[in-house]
């Protein structure tokens, strides 16, 4: 099996797509505000970390599909 079953990571794929949405606008909040805001500086730090959890995510799945295709 080299791939894990989307049933079974549906949960995952799910969050990692309402993240990604997330990220989108608030990158687009983002453009529209002076480069040296302080709310500017607070949205950059989520999408930090909206990133940092999208990538754990990404890793989970990988290594699920890495011990199904074992």
């Amino acid at each position: 099996m080299d791939a894990q079953l989307p049933l079974l990571t549906w949960e995952k794929q799910a969050e990692h797509f309402r993240l990604q949405a997330s990220r989108e606008e608030l990158l687009i909040r983002i453009s529209k505000l002076r480069p040296h805001a302080h709310k500017r500086l607070a949205l950059e730090e989520r999408v930090q970390q909206i990133t940092l959890r999208q990538m754990e995510i990404e890793n989970e799945l990988h290594d699920r599909t890495r011990a199904l295709s074992r």
